[in-house]
């Protein structure tokens, strides 16, 4: 069955989603990557010395691990489907055009957006609870850490936010060869 589109709401793209549709691509996989990488720079420069051996950093706590190398996984992720998605917007044909490909970016983007939001949710949920512990703000340089540990989360939920725009994307182009 086919749709009969009004000629004032076509494009006049090179496909049915029209030429917007590679552009919002690429747009999202950079957006994901540049919060990725702000994100994992503020996680990893966000430490606070208390004498020479006492120290808070990401590496501390778990939760704050786990945000890390997700946001390294996702940064790699996205370095690796940049090219595809700029070929895309170029040339408007899949660089690799096989459905198993098609696939592969399906599923992979679902992985990596439950991955950026578990990341996400950890960073916020760990600062959250380590603020209620020191709700007195005795220790200034402890809130200060945990103040700063806000950033990286909000960053890598923009970062997931975008690599979910992206996700749907590949659900269309997937949805597209059907």
């Amino acid at each position: 069955m086919s749709h009969i589109i009004n000629p004032q709401y076509d494009d006049v793209g090179s496909d049915k989603y029209g030429t917007k549709f590679p552009k919002t691509s690429v747009t999202a996989r950079v957006v994901t990557l540049v919060s990725l990488i702000v994100s994992a720079a503020v996680l990893k420069t966000n430490t606070v010395s208390f004498d020479d051996v006492t120290f808070l950093s990401y590496k501390t706590f778990h939760s704050y691990k786990y945000t890390f190398y997700v946001t390294i996984f996702g940064i790699a992720y996205t370095l690796m489907q940049l090219p595809s998605a700029i070929y895309y917007m170029k040339q408007k044909t899949h660089l690799i055009s096989s459905f198993g490909y098609l696939k592969f970016n399906f599923y992979a983007d679902k992985i990596v957006v439950f991955l950026l939001a578990t990341g996400a949710g950890a960073a916020f949920g760990l600062t959250m609870d380590l603020k209620k512990l020191d709700s007195n703000g005795n220790d200034s340089k402890v809130q200060d850490f945990l103040t700063i540990a806000y950033i990286p989360s909000a960053f890598l939920l923009v970062g997931g936010i975008a690599a979910g725009i992206s996700s749907i994307h590949s659900s269309l182009a997937l949805t597209k060869t059907n």
